[in-house]
């Protein structure tokens, strides 16, 4: 590690496998918690078993007066199933659920957590769609949605047809025939949430809706693995970026913050041809064809957003993977110098601080990295709901001194931005009060386990968050009694050291060409295969424990 300076905490994993991160088209820098995996070019679907889609008619509008309903999709896989055995159903949340199917029911080229405890406690494995993704659309999304449609995007809609599902499942006779759901009775069907236990498997906002099932329908679902799940909406979320921070090297930091506050302050106070200028080298360090006339007339939001660029892949590499790279050029002046410990600026001044910042993002150049293209469905629909109800602004703090990101992204801009692409429907600040009447950060739901990354950025939403305005919860792994609600401040967990974001809930055991470079992204953990193993010996504890007094008074 060249760049000078430990990190906050202990040095970082050595990655093993390849990832990526999505963010959203609409706009660039939206909130994101959403993986993407893609069919590999590779997969063929004879190397697996014949897994085909199954469709549920469900109901648009569970609460109001409006009818209608729309075929929500599903797979089943009940290899491994016996009579008595649990039901156990990962979300795929805010994204087409398909090309997670080789890997989640399947097992693909690795382990998923979701298999692996059907297999062990003679379950059926459900995967699942969420309205408004992949093909569970009561409506087509695109830029004419309207209002009167967004308005059954919402938390309570897509929590009640988990539970309205559940109610009405069973197993499809065979492939092509899948159950008549609305004729069965509660008694006739084992698999009935009050017959049989219901699990749930969920990663980032999959956890998030896992973890308020299990305080809003304790009877329907009785279990849940929640993987860094953001259970706090908040609309400040200036701390994204403090996780990220934490993990830097010293003089990288020090570098990043002096960079990131001259460009602040020249795009703001600067001349005319100052500004035009500073844009220009911003821009040119993308390797963009780009002209004069046209950096001037960019936007101070797109042009200092340049600077966010090596953090494109951190949420689920973490420091030493996709950033240390870029500090290591940024620190040498291009392998050129030995690095200064307290960073360039302090030792030669921010000025060549920042012309080596751009030689770095030109040298390491995260934008040339190959990837498909964003799925425009999940991201206006996801857009929809954190606009709406989850917040997520990931501003730029000018009054925290050590800040790396813009202030130029701030709340006025997330705001805009959602205005300019719901023009009708949404309320003034996204309404967080619908997601936290759950809990929030003081929620202490019994048989839930929550686990993070210690540098998962959003970690700092979640229970073990430790941000200045949380309630610094700390995770216990001792598995607590059946139906019993930890004791607060404690609550049921583990944090991965030096992990980022949903490290745990598969394991990738062979490469293949869906997962050679950092924009294939597949929910297993990049830079360490511990945490799976770790995550899912802690929930077979807790099942174990919980499992049998499903049904009895504790």
């Amino acid at each position: 590690m060249l760049a000078c300076g430990s990190t906050r905490s202990s040095a970082a994993c050595i990655f093993v496998c390849l990832l990526s991160f999505c963010v959203c088209v609409t706009a660039r820098f939206a909130p994101s918690l959403r993986f993407r995996e893609t069919w590999p070019p590779v997969l063929s679907r004879d190397e697996l078993a014949r897994n085909d889609a199954l469709f549920f008619e469900m109901p648009l509008d569970h609460f109001g007066n409006t009818s209608g309903t729309f075929m929500n999709r599903y797979w089943v896989n009940s290899t491994y199933y016996k009579p008595g055995g649990p039901v156990f159903i990962f979300d795929s949340g805010e994204q087409n659920a398909e090309p997670l199917l080789p890997y989640y029911l399947q097992e693909y080229h690795g382990l998923s957590a979701t298999m692996r405890l059907a297999k062990r406690y003679n379950g059926v494995a459900i995967l699942w769609e969420h309205r408004f993704y992949g093909e569970s659309r009561p409506f087509p999304v695109n830029e004419h949605t309207t209002a009167e449609q967004w308005q059954f995007l919402t938390t309570e809609q897509s929590l009640e047809d988990v539970v309205y599902f559940a109610k009405r499942f069973s197993l499809p006779t065979n492939a092509t025939n899948p159950p008549s759901l609305a004729n069965l009775s509660t008694s006739s069907n084992p698999l009935h949430p009050s017959n049989t236990p219901w699990v749930w498997l969920g990663g980032s906002y999959p956890g998030v809706r896992g973890a308020l099932l299990r305080v809003r329908n304790p009877e329907t679902i009785f279990a849940v693995w929640a993987s860094s799940a953001p259970v706090h909406a908040q609309v400040d979320m200036a701390a994204y970026y403090m996780a990220a921070e934490r993990s830097l090297t010293r003089n990288c930091s020090a570098d990043w913050v002096a960079v990131t506050r001259f460009v602040d302050d020249r795009l703001l106070n600067g001349t005319a041809d100052e500004v035009a200028e500073l844009k220009f080298r911003l821009l040119s360090a993308r390797g963009e064809d780009v002209t004069r006339a046209r950096a001037a007339n960019t936007s101070d939001v797109t042009a200092a957003g340049v600077l966010m660029d090596p953090l494109s892949f951190y949420q689920y590499y973490g420091f030493q993977a996709s950033v240390l790279p870029f500090c290591n050029v940024l620190e040498t002046r291009n392998w050129t110098n030995a690095p200064f410990e307290t960073g360039l600026a302090g030792g030669l001044g921010v000025e060549s601080a920042l012309e080596s910042f751009l030689v770095a993002i030109r040298e390491v150049n995260y934008a040339a990295i190959p990837g498909d293209a964003d799925d425009p469905v999940q991201d206006r629909s996801w857009m929809w709901q954190y606009c709406s109800e989850y917040g997520f602004y990931q501003r730029g703090d000018p009054a925290n001194p050590l800040s790396i990101e813009t202030s130029f992204r701030s709340f006025k801009r997330f705001q805009e931005e959602c205005n300019e692409a719901f023009p009708q429907g949404l309320p003034p600040s996204p309404a967080v009060e619908r997601v936290n009447k759950y809990g929030g950060w003081n929620m202490t739901p019994s048989n839930v386990l929550f686990t993070n990354g210690e540098f998962d950025p959003w970690r700092t939403m979640g229970l073990a968050s430790i941000e200045t305005n949380s309630p610094k919860r700390t995770p216990n792994a001792a598995v607590p009694r059946c139906n019993v609600e930890p004791v607060f401040p404690s609550f049921f967990g583990l944090t991965h050291a030096n992990m980022v974001h949903v490290s745990d809930l598969r394991v990738l055991l062979t490469l293949d060409a869906n997962h050679t470079d950092f924009k294939t992204v597949g929910f297993y953990s990049p830079i360490a295969q511990e945490p799976f193993y770790a995550g899912l010996g802690l929930f077979e504890l807790a099942l174990d424990e919980w499992l049998p007094c499903f049904g009895r008074d504790v």
